[in-house]
């Protein structure tokens, strides 16, 4: 009998400590944004050390209008990750790290995003929660009703479509104890490399093309589309007064190693309805090694192949070493390399790992470099970071 009323009671004091938890979670979750409102309460997330620089967000997570869309848009996985944190990057040139706080886009909604990836002479779809225009930003095909897949063909091959993506990031800025407003809105603009296209003739059988763009016709037509982007925001009655940042990214080709770059950015001022002028973003990434490298970066590609040859001199197998090298004005700025090898057990794991991480330090050059090594089945078995922040490099092996 005693056990059973002690059992009641504990029951009773989790039931009621569980209660208790949940009005303190309530009275500290009043940070639900309403949409439309100037002002927001917000909890703000700790910042994390290390040698880059990240945004702090709010709680909490906000997700964006058009989350997730960006995979239907860019082809290459690589594209999407420097596309994002490139553009994050790119918003630090007039939003402060230490002043704002980074949230997902709030006012472009999948619907819109579509809409916009158009051609200009397509058929919208209906979106009721903006008064931005809807019309596609890309050039119209110019072809009537029944035309044959020739003559699709043809006129695709003629009128390609240049951008393939739209990316919005919202910048916030403390307005008073646990609040934040909207401080910045930042979009970045993704434009094909080549654009693939097909038509489908009376049969149903389905013709592909493909046509490789030229780097000035999308540089052209993509600052075109950038003030036109601005002007759209602008229409956007929360967006009149806020400072607007438009970047321009240019993909790689579909199956590339190495993802592409951001290569302009403008600013609109937050009582401009033009964007200001045009800045040139020298950003470029190659494959180490490889006869580009060797052509342009001879003195980085020497450092590379040497550190490569110590490398592959350790096991009687072969042991591949590719590196990622990602410059910013001409200097080389990060190192990524991956290491496929074949283990017999976690002692080689680490021995291996040891020889790697006194090599790098000895024969790469002083950036901030990144080594996965991994077992020939693609799974983790050594990572080594060295970091701006660290003289020595942080070594971690998978168990």
């Amino acid at each position: 009998m005693k056990k059973r009323i002690s059992l009641i009671l504990i029951s009773c004091l989790l039931l009621l400590s569980g209660c208790f938890n949940d009005d303190k979670l309530e009275k500290q979750e009043e940070v639900v944004k309403k949409k439309g409102k100037k002002e927001e309460k917000a909890l703000i997330t700790g910042e994390i050390k290390t040698g880059e620089k990240y945004y702090r967000s709010i709680v909490p997570f906000e997700p964006g209008g058009a989350r997730g869309l960006i995979k239907y848009g860019v082809d290459n996985r690589l594209d999407i990750n420097e596309f994002e944190l490139g553009l994050m990057k790119i918003a630090q040139e007039n939003f402060s790290t230490d002043k704002y706080f980074y949230q997902e886009g709030q006012y472009l909604s999948s619907t819109t995003v579509n809409n916009w990836l158009k051609r200009s002479d397509e058929a919208t779809d209906k979106d009721n929660g903006t008064s931005m225009t809807q019309k596609g930003l890309n050039p119209p095909l110019g072809l009537k009703k029944g035309a044959s897949h020739k003559e699709v063909l043809d006129a695709e091959d003629k009128h390609p479509k240049y951008l393939s993506y739209a990316l919005e990031q919202n910048y916030l800025v403390q307005s008073g104890k646990d609040k934040v407003k909207l401080g910045g809105v930042v979009i970045g603009l993704s434009f094909n490399s080549t654009y693939y296209y097909k038509a489908t003739d009376s049969k149903g059988l389905i013709y592909n093309g493909s046509k490789k763009l030229q780097a000035s016709e999308v540089k052209r037509e993509a600052k075109k589309m950038g003030e036109e982007v601005l002007r759209r925001l602008r229409q956007n009655s929360s967006l009149k007064n806020i400072p607007v940042t438009v970047a321009l990214y240019q993909e790689a080709e579909k199956e590339s190693v190495t993802p592409g770059n951001f290569f302009s950015y403008a600013t609109a001022d937050s009582d401009s309805n033009e964007l200001g002028e045009w800045e040139t973003v020298d950003d470029h990434y190659y494959l180490f090694p490889s006869n580009d490298a060797t052509k342009e970066k001879r003195d980085d590609a020497e450092k590379f192949n040497s550190f490569k040859s110590k490398i592959q001199d350790y096991f009687p197998n072969y042991v591949g070493v590719v590196g990622k090298a990602h410059y910013s004005g001409g200097d080389l700025e990060r190192l990524d390399i991956e290491i496929p090898m074949q283990f017999q057990g976690k002692a080689e794991v680490i021995s291996f790992t040891q020889y790697v991480t006194s090599s790098a330090m000895k024969q790469l050059p002083s950036v901030p470099v990144t080594i996965s090594i991994q077992s020939a089945v693609d799974k983790p078995e050594a990572l080594i970071v060295r970091d701006k922040s660290n003289e020595e490099p942080f070594v971690h092996i998978y168990r």
